[in-house]
């Protein structure tokens, strides 16, 4: 192991180093040029008493390098170090640092030349699926993205991967740094002297990542070639497939999203003509007493000529060696402004009836494939306030069945549902807890709920 003294540093500061890594080769990577550079300024910074750390400032007092790792050509990829650095009293600030340099991350949208101009209709996000073994993947969708190297800006080094892990040649000045648009330059020395980026994990790397944005009209047929080509620098062991994502779907994917993220930001009156899913009726009737009065109430205006229901909901179990779970779902609702606790459901189609929409609603909304074991009498929802009805359909779900290993649900672009399951035994127990959550609970749900906890108390 060598020891040298890092150059230009008050105090000075040994660096002790491994014994495949050699004083030029560490002063000349720049992940330690940057970090040390950067770390020097902020230290600085301590001398003006408007500074936190004024009163006790803190020192670098030495490095020591742990462990290095090389790339091609003997290029240094990975430094592992622990720096010292403490004040005069003796308190430490964490110093294990782990050095690769910056990266950038690229967002390639494309549209089909043949959709309108200055619309957002059919836009692609171009996307790269490889191995990512930090994560434990071999397929993990990305942005193109890269490690920057030693040849210029980061437009350069941006454009330079772009060309690796997508074939595109863009020159760098058509690319666009959204982190430096974000991000205002440092103005005096009191300032943090940070790249202008994103730090991804600064409590243990030093990485900092610019993000870039480019936008191009192409022919339709040459996004269909980018889908599932397989690029990369195999003598950089790089094996990457290109995807094409929606926009819409990459900017926030429904995997991601939550139900409680949603919130209504205004009403206003609806007019008669502009409803597309109800209308309000006045009906005339007689009482008993053969006295004429009336009744506003509203109607769906979906529900199929040959068809007597609107809908259907799904009591889906899972069997599950533990026991049976009722398959439940999170779902925002604007009437409301909350997420509502409720079991899969929908409405039929024409010509379909109350099993085969519950099959294929549940399957469409969940993932799961079912087999119907009841069909119960048509139920009305709320029969003082509308004729909405439906049938509850029994599902039982094989877990078992390879289908229901891999789910795939195929959701429609306005709906986000979070599909999770309890144990029938603890529905009623869990429903009260979920209400303290913010949750509101759907009427079927808390029926069901209520008839388990009853059949409990009464052992029925």
């Amino acid at each position: 192991m060598t020891t040298f003294i890092l150059p230009q540093s008050e105090p000075e500061v040994p660096v002790s180093l491994t014994s495949d890594l050699s004083e030029e080769q560490l002063l000349s990577f720049p992940a330690f040029k940057t970090w040390i550079s950067t770390l020097q300024h902020s230290l600085s910074a301590q001398k003006h008493v408007s500074h936190t750390f004024h009163p006790d400032p803190y020192k670098l007092r030495k490095i020591d390098v742990q462990s290095v790792d090389f790339f091609g050509g003997g290029r240094i990829g990975f430094v592992k170090l622990k720096a010292d650095v403490s004040n005069d009293n003796g308190e430490k600030l964490p110093g294990s640092v782990f050095l690769r340099g910056g990266s950038m991350g690229i967002m390639l949208i494309l549209q089909p030349d043949d959709v309108l101009e200055n619309t957002e209709d059919d836009k692609q996000v171009i996307l790269t699926v490889q191995p990512r073994l930090p994560a434990g993947t071999l397929a993990l969708a990305e942005l193109p993205a890269g490690m920057l190297d030693d040849s210029g800006t980061f437009a350069g080094g941006a454009a330079k991967e772009i060309a690796e892990e997508t074939g595109l040649e863009i020159p760098a000045s058509d690319l666009i740094n959204m982190t430096e648009l974000a991000i205002p330059a440092a103005s005096s020395d009191t300032d943090e002297h940070l790249q202008r980026a994103m730090y991804p994990s600064p409590g243990g790397c030093d990485e900092y990542i610019p993000l870039f944005l480019w936008q191009k009209r192409v022919p339709r047929g040459q996004l269909k070639e980018w889908q599932g080509k397989l690029t990369g620098l195999r003598e950089h062991d790089e094996k990457i497939t290109l995807m094409l994502c929606p926009l819409d779907q990459s900017i926030m994917s429904k995997t991601n999203c939550k139900a409680s993220d949603a919130k209504v930001i205004s009403t206003e009156p609806l007019m008669l003509h502009d409803a597309r899913w109800t209308k309000l009726v006045l009906t005339t009737y007689k009482d008993p007493l053969g006295k004429q009065r009336t009744w506003e109430h509203a109607e769906r205006a979906t529900r199929p000529k040959d068809s007597s229901i609107d809908g259907v909901g799904i009591v889906a179990i899972l069997e599950k060696p533990s026991g049976p779970e009722l398959l439940l779902q999170k779902q925002f609702r604007p009437p409301v402004d909350k997420a509502v606790i409720e079991i899969p459901a929908g409405l039929v189609d024409a010509g379909e009836s109350a099993a085969e929409s519950a099959v294929r609603e549940l399957r469409e909304e969940t993932g799961y494939v079912g087999k119907v074991s009841e069909v119960s009498p048509i139920m009305f929802n709320d029969p003082g306030f509308c004729n909405t009805n439906l049938n509850m359909v029994h599902v039982t779900v094989d877990m078992g069945l390879p289908e229901n290993k891999n789910l795939k649900p195929e959701l429609e672009d306005n709906e986000f549902i979070e599909v999770f399951s309890l144990p029938l035994k603890d529905l009623y127990k869990e429903c009260k807890k979920l209400e303290t959550e913010g949750y509101a609970i759907d009427a079927r749900v808390g029926t069901l709920a209520e008839g388990i906890e009853i059949a409990r108390r009464w052992k029925l």
